[in-house]
């Protein structure tokens, strides 16, 4: 059997558009207007004018004048929000609407990557990695212990909302019933993640374990945490693979470990 407690909220996290305007009434006057600074670097790359304005973290991308959307410029800059960094664009384009279009599709995509990029170059603290920790020792304590109360609470409001206490303590207790007495519980790895895509912006911390109770063969699973404004966490989402030893002894030789494969139990 495999169990799913718990589903994660995918939002959809693409680069944002603001639709204020870049400041300029034309996409010359602000060329022109960067030109007359001394505090902004000027290059051209490809074709591309391209302005680093380093004071204000933002970076400034002119069209060639053979491009499909010339006139046109494109404003991103890195914004730190809610202990994320994300990426604002303003844009002002003075070709067709369709060649303007795609122009601020493509440039959505270079936003998402340089997001990625910048996340990647984050490292956990050992405040941030000490709290993962404590927390899902916590909730597996409070879970095996029938204190579905006390684990209910550190899921985050929108688990409360899309599965109710009723509902959640029953799974669990059911869980427990079937599973048996726990033999023992091993976190083998936390991954981190910042700004991921598809998702809002934030720390996540996904905690990868493994485990034996008595009734099972397999067991393994991983916690979805999320940093909340505070700095603490709360859990997003559970899963947990079970297959338990009736049906295990049902296998043909060689499906339980192409089973374990497959849920990537360690």
């Amino acid at each position: 059997m495999r169990i799913l407690f718990l589903a994660l909220m995918a939002l959809p996290m693409a680069a944002h558009a603001e639709g204020g305007g870049i400041g300029y009434p034309t996409v010359s006057a602000a060329l022109e207007a960067l030109k007359a600074r001394s505090d902004v670097a000027i290059s051209v790359q490809g074709g591309w004018t391209i302005v680093e304005d380093k004071a204000a973290h933002a970076i400034w991308s002119f069209t060639p004048a053979d491009h499909a959307a010339h006139p046109a410029a494109v404003r991103r800059e890195m914004v730190e929000q809610g202990g994320g960094v994300s990426v604002q664009m303003t844009a002002l384009c003075q070709a067709s609407k369709q060649a303007c279009d795609k122009l601020m599709e493509e440039f959505k995509v270079l936003n998402a990557r340089m997001g990625q990029d910048v996340s990647s170059q984050w490292r956990a603290s050992s405040a941030q990695i000490e709290r993962v920790e404590s927390l899902s020792r916590l909730y597996f304590a409070a879970k095996d212990d029938a204190r579905y109360q006390e684990a209910y609470a550190v899921l985050t409001p929108s688990q409360h909302q899309q599965t109710p206490f009723a509902r959640w303590s029953f799974l669990a207790q059911d869980f427990n019933a079937q599973a048996g007495k726990l033999i023992q519980r091993d976190f083998k790895k936390i991954t981190w993640y910042r700004n991921p895509p598809q998702a809002p912006a934030g720390v996540y911390a996904a905690v990868d374990f493994s485990g034996e109770y008595a009734n099972t063969s397999l067991y393994c699973g991983y916690l979805v945490l999320v940093e909340q404004p505070d700095g603490a966490f709360l859990i997003l989402r559970e899963e947990q693979n079970v297959v338990d030893k009736d049906t295990a002894a049902k296998l043909k030789p060689g499906e339980l470990d192409g089973l374990r494969a497959q849920f990537k139990c360690k």
